[in-house]
């Protein structure tokens, strides 16, 4: 593989990364934070990039395929979270969250599409959220909303991009063990646990584990789905 990640510096992002390199692929990191000193692989290139920034998605996305020698992988975990409710947000919060998760997820996907399509494959894993399913978790509206509109997004970008060969499919994680979370009230995460059948909170190589099989030829007859890795928190 030669695949592009983001959010690569921490979570389902670094846990994927690890993933990837140990399996021999190429492998560049977006992620708004810089790469530790000296921690970068051989086969690792970290690029700094601003979701919310359309520029600056498509100057990393280029970087990326340029120093990969073309990109046939996306796996897509950067987001912006905010707890605020529906009663404490402003247009400005609103935006920012927005302009990330949903209007930078779309400019990320094309600009790497484009590149798929004019090798007639590749694999695009985005990332959703099991708080839409179940209207919020610990986040507020506007991120229930903007990830509400990636999965709309992985049917869109599913339905015009199978004809090129170019598969696009969605993971929803549940509550899982990540710096995002860390923050979270000791009380809701008790709370999440007590409803998850399987008990606990999942793990970010679980996530990445079924973000890698999405992105693999193991799943190379898969597109357009939305595959729900939660510990049975919310079966669709």
């Amino acid at each position: 593989m030669r695949a592009i990640v983001t959010g690569a510096t921490s979570g389902i992002g670094l846990a994927c990364r690890s993933q990837l390199l140990q399996s021999g692929a190429r492998v560049a990191g977006l992620d708004i934070r810089p790469e530790p000193s000296g921690s970068e692989a051989t086969d690792y290139r970290h690029i700094v990039f601003d979701l919310a920034s359309v520029d600056s998605v498509r100057r990393a996305v280029d970087e990326a395929d340029e120093w990969l020698g073309g990109v046939n992988v996306l796996l897509h975990f950067a987001a912006i979270w905010t707890p605020l409710r529906w009663d404490d947000i402003d247009e400005a919060e609103w935006s920012r969250v927005c302009e990330a998760n949903l209007r930078g997820t779309f400019f990320l996907s094309q600009a790497v599409a484009r590149r798929m399509v004019a090798s007639r494959s590749g694999s695009i894993v985005l990332t959703g959220s099991d708080s839409v399913n179940m209207g919020g978790v610990a986040g507020g509206a506007a991120y229930v909303a903007s990830k509400g509109g990636v999965i709309a997004l992985t049917r869109a970008l599913a339905r015009a991009l199978a004809p090129h060969g170019v598969r696009v499919n969605a993971i929803n994680p549940g509550v899982i063990d990540t710096p995002m979370t860390a923050g979270w009230r000791p009380e809701v995460k008790q709370e999440v646990t007590r409803q998850t059948p399987l008990g606990r909170l999942g793990t970010p190589d679980e996530v990445a584990s079924v973000a890698m099989f999405l992105a693999s030829d193991a799943a190379r007859f898969v597109t357009g789905e939305v595959v729900e890795v939660n510990g049975g928190f919310y079966f669709g």
